[in-house]
């Protein structure tokens, strides 16, 4: 297991190689890989083209007829007797417009207006990430220290092969040489020269605090050990990403039910909690960006040879965090919105 482990990390360092390329890919554009995995679904969803959307939409439709056709009984009532006064038309309103939106077009309107939410969520945390902090913007900050650190962790494997060669040898002039100490060097100044091509390839700026493998652990099993944390914390990094965009996409399938549900006469309407949840989702996202670029960019300004630090707080610390403050702001949204609806309505939504 270790022999593979070494090999998965060397591979960070063949530059020709093109699997060690879509590893190093993965580390500098993670978050964008991430997006646009799921471009598709939302293009289908746009287009009317999700299955999943479409029977999701059919049955809240079906539900959304059998509860107006409840209703059409007690209003065929009250207009013999009052006629079309201002307060059967407020009553009747909201069902008609939610039936509206479900039927027409597959609920082609509700869809756009998911895919609003989604595309402001996206253009929010894009401008975020582009805020400068100590002379690096947040997404470069996240990219570079990302892909040092498995530049750094790829070095360190190699050099496991240098503990094999002697300490003390003579060249041929009869000098008395260091084979481990040179065979480290080499290989370091390798694997420097692969990650500033990489820093160049996609525009990184470079900073003064460069990684030392040297300064890392230096034992075989410490290395392993880092490596294979390395690998477990960046795919349950990858994982919090595709959750939260999964999240993103699953809000919007489920919006027609939310919709239907606030036929019922609950104290607070489903579709509050609809609009809360969108606005929870992008204070996640936003607050996991904030957190990793700021954690990122201390990296780049600061002392910080541990090639665990960043993927610990991008896997950890970070999706905890934002998920506190995502689910606090979705509360406060939710509370607001059910407190202020009547004021703000009137009598449409009772």
């Amino acid at each position: 297991m270790l022999n593979n482990l070494t090999n998965f990390l060397y591979l960070l360092a063949v530059t020709g190689d093109t699997n060690a390329e879509d590893i190093v890919d993965g580390a500098i554009n993670g978050s964008r890989m991430v997006v646009s995995s799921f471009n598709q679904d939302w293009q289908d969803l746009a287009s009317g083209n999700s299955e999943v959307f479409k029977a999701v939409v059919a049955v809240s439709a079906l539900c959304g007829v059998v509860f107006v056709s409840f209703w059409s009984l007690s209003w065929y009532s009250r207009l013999t007797q009052e006629g079309f006064s201002n307060e059967v038309i407020n009553e009747m309103v909201y069902p008609l417009l939610i039936c509206l939106m479900l039927t027409v077009n597959n609920g082609q309107l509700l869809a756009s207006t998911s895919l609003m939410f989604r595309n402001v969520a996206v253009g929010l945390n894009d401008k975020v990430l582009s805020i400068t902090r100590n002379g690096i913007t947040l997404r470069d900050a996240i990219r570079t220290a990302n892909m040092d650190q498995a530049f750094a962790l790829s070095a360190q494997a190699q050099m496991q092969e240098c503990v094999q060669k002697p300490t003390e040898a003579k060249d041929e002039q009869g000098n008395i040489t260091n084979p481990q100490d040179i065979c480290k060097e080499e290989k370091i100044k390798q694997i420097k020269k692969n990650a500033q091509e990489y820093k160049e390839k996609y525009g990184l700026p470079s900073y003064s605090n460069s990684w030392n493998p040297l300064d890392i652990a230096g034992q075989t099993i410490n290395s392993m050990v880092q490596a294979l944390s390395w690998i477990i914390f960046s795919g349950l990094q990858a994982a919090f990403q595709y959750v939260v965009q999964v999240a993103f996409l699953l809000n919007a399938y489920i919006a027609p039910i939310f919709l239907v549900l606030s036929l019922f006469p609950f104290g607070a309407k489903p579709i509050y909690a609809w609009v809360s949840g969108w606005l929870s989702l992008t204070l996640v996202l936003m607050s996991y960006s904030i957190v990793c670029g700021i954690a990122a960019s201390a990296i780049v300004n600061a002392s910080n040879n541990n090639p665990l630090f960043l993927q610990l707080v991008q896997a950890i610390l970070s999706p905890i965090l934002a998920l506190a403050i995502g689910s606090g702001g979705g509360m406060a949204a939710f509370s607001c919105f059910s407190s202020s609806g009547r004021l703000v309505s009137g009598r449409v939504f009772r």
